[in-house]
């Protein structure tokens, strides 16, 4: 979230695009829209006729991130509500990829979705004689619609762009809707500094007054292992952490890998006085009742890195160092049992010892380089924000849509209780 205002409102030029859009839409072949998905959220329209607001009653602030993020989201929740109304917007057939340079007749309507979703301008637009063709104005608005959705800015309109242009503008309403009542249930004030996660951008980032400070690729938890929606701080870092697996993962994923795979990886069995126990059946099955536990020492071959991040919480989720660094490179990035793997935790170490514990660069590095297991407490803990945002509105003003992972933007869009198995499938 920038501090730019000039997104308040829509570019003068929009209308005359809408125009534009539909005579190329009536002067396409016209075809069927993908997905069955015609039903219209009841909250949009209330959340449009509803004065600006927050949580408390107050009229917003545009010029505060979390108000200024509202009133932007709602603007493009209107934009999205026109278009669900009449006959204009009409999706793009199928058929080969549409690629810079070609001319075909699929390519006015990829035009006219692209003018009523404000990536292609007025101005960009060519005479309607050459509407056919894929010219360098209609690749850059490819471009940026690729951009604003996550995928490969390639230009080419393949069968993964084709379905996000084809996404019904009803569907689009819902998924406003939801977010911007996630929006509506976030504290008016994040802080000067603060910490923030959103799951479907598979992302973190550290914001200071309002600018990124730092910005990494996350894993998240799998569909089955929601990660939840979270308010909490960063409070303590622990180097080489022990991990101490949830019996269920020891049980179903772990203990039939057989005794000594599991020594050889760093593991050993703990009963309730912290003793070591060997790996007998009797002992096995105790981990199923939780007398004993089944854990993995500190260091580099450690689940959880060289490095964990306490954020207190409910359900026991926390940030963490990983081995699996080729996950970083998916697109999709979900696979873990709730807890988020960081791309960069060592550098992300760093910054909270010297900015938050005012360490020196040496004693930081001499911390993050030991083999030791050891907590800091951090003096100044930093306020964490783990949210579900599949739409937002970016630092340019770019409208982002991210997949729906969870699934939650078509039910309660408040609702994190979907989050089932976080609170003991706490793996990284």
């Amino acid at each position: 979230m920038g501090n730019d205002h000039r997104y308040l409102h829509a570019p003068p030029h929009y209308c005359g695009a809408l125009v534009l859009a539909l005579y190329l839409a009536l002067d396409s072949t016209p075809c069927t829209a993908d997905g069955t998905d015609q039903s219209r959220t009841a909250t949009a329209p209330e959340m449009l006729s509803q004065p600006l607001q927050g949580g408390s009653g107050d009229t917003m602030d545009p010029f505060t991130p979390v108000d200024r993020q509202y009133t932007l989201m709602r603007e493009e929740l209107a934009r999205y509500t026109a278009l669900t109304q009449g006959d204009v917007w009409q999706p793009l057939d199928g058929g080969q990829t549409l690629a810079p340079g070609m001319r075909h007749p699929r390519v006015r309507r990829l035009r006219s979705l692209l003018m009523q979703y404000g990536d292609l301008t007025l101005r960009d637009h060519t005479d309607t004689n050459l509407a056919d063709l894929y010219d360098p104005r209609l690749q850059r608005a490819v471009r940026r619609f690729q951009r604003r959705h996550g995928l490969q800015e390639d230009a080419l309109v393949d069968e993964r762009t084709r379905r996000l242009l084809n996404v019904n503008p009803q569907q689009r309403v819902r998924t406003l809707a939801a977010n911007l009542s996630r929006w509506d249930m976030m504290p008016r004030d994040l802080g000067p500094r603060y910490i923030v996660v959103n799951i479907p951008d598979f992302s973190l980032r550290l914001i200071h007054n309002e600018r990124e400070q730092l910005r990494m690729r996350v894993v998240v938890g799998k569909p089955v292992h929601a990660t939840p929606q979270l308010t909490t701080r960063l409070t303590r870092l622990v180097f080489n952490p022990i991990w101490r697996v949830p019996p269920s993962i020891a049980v179903r994923e772990l203990l039939p890998k057989g005794a000594a795979r599991l020594t050889a990886s760093g593991y050993r069995l703990v009963n309730h006085k912290g003793r070591s126990v060997p790996f007998t059946a009797h002992n096995i099955a105790a981990t199923r009742r939780g007398k004993v536990t089944l854990q993995q020492k500190g260091g580099p071959g450690n689940a959880l890195g060289r490095v964990k991040f306490v954020i207190p919480n409910p359900e026991a989720i926390f940030l963490h160092d990983t081995n699996s660094k080729h996950l970083f490179k998916q697109s999709q990035r979900a696979f873990s049992h709730g807890c988020i793997r960081l791309e960069k935790p060592l550098q992300f170490a760093r910054l909270m010892l010297t900015e938050q514990n005012s360490w020196s660069p040496e004693r930081a590095e001499h911390y993050i380089n030991s083999n030791r297991t050891r907590a800091v407490e951090l003096k100044k803990p930093l306020p964490v924000y783990i949210a579900y945002w599949s739409a937002w509105v970016d630092e340019e003003g770019l409208l982002q849509f991210r997949p729906d992972i969870y699934g939650r933007d078509q039910t309660d869009p408040t609702d994190a209780s979907a989050d089932n198995g976080s609170q003991s499938d706490q793996r990284g």
